[in-house]
């Protein structure tokens, strides 16, 4: 699924894209913005991960880095800039079913929080590196405005992820900054839904993408998730 503008009018055409995180959803948005004509660069920590996907994306750069860590940022920035549009669609570590707030332990929330840090480290490295009306994507997911029972964790995981893009939405004006929320991608019940469709990987990228190409949507949270936000949550 690729967003309709237009042959030729993509607002991407010649644009420099980074796309940082190697997981499915970060594959995708690398391929929807290069089917758009972008320039662009697709970064993980994982030298292997990037070979695993690199056939995949033709046309795409691969570049290792680890921007959890502030240095390493900065300076990812500063190699590929300018820049017109970063995704930062890592997922991160991941915490046990264990998702509640008093069951989860300190350890893995702690390392499941680096995807916070590594939203956060873009964005103060993003200053100067991005054209002005250029724009950082985060992602978050729906638990953050649907409290449930033994999601908590994850609920404030996300939530923290919404503020900070809230915020420096003011501070980085004008480049813009938005989050995408996802709903369970691929394995939400179709009973917290309001659409028989389940959420996929490219669902998710074509909004990055589109976030990338309008120039009015600033401070946002979209959510992607089939009405999951107003479903039953039976």
């Amino acid at each position: 699924m690729i967003n309709s503008w237009g042959s030729g009018s993509s607002p991407l055409a010649g644009k420099r894209v980074l796309v940082v995180g190697t997981g499915k959803m970060g594959v995708a948005a690398a391929a929807h913005a290069r089917a758009h004509g972008a320039e662009v660069t697709l970064s993980s920590r994982s030298e292997q991960r990037l070979a695993e996907v690199g056939p995949a994306l033709p046309g795409v750069m691969l570049v290792a880095a680890d921007p959890e860590d502030a240095e390493q940022a900065v300076d990812l920035l500063e190699r590929l800039q300018p820049l017109d549009h970063v995704a930062v669609l890592a997922g991160g570590a991941s915490v046990s079913r264990a998702y509640g707030i008093a069951n989860t332990p300190a350890g893995e929330a702690q390392r499941s929080f680096a995807r916070f840090w590594l939203s956060y480290h873009l964005l103060q490295a993003a200053g100067g590196r991005i054209r002005p009306g250029g724009s950082v994507t985060l992602l978050s997911g729906s638990s953050s405005r649907r409290p449930s029972d033994g999601r908590g964790f994850w609920g404030t995981l996300h939530g923290a992820i919404e503020a900070l893009g809230r915020n420096a939405a003011f501070e980085l004006a004008p480049v813009r900054v938005n989050t995408v929320s996802p709903g369970g991608i691929g394995v939400t019940p179709m009973n917290r839904q309001l659409v028989p469709h389940r959420g996929q990987p490219d669902d998710v990228a074509a909004m990055v993408v589109s976030l990338m190409g309008n120039p009015a949507v600033t401070g946002t949270v979209v959510d992607v998730d089939g009405g999951e936000f107003l479903g039953t949550f039976e």
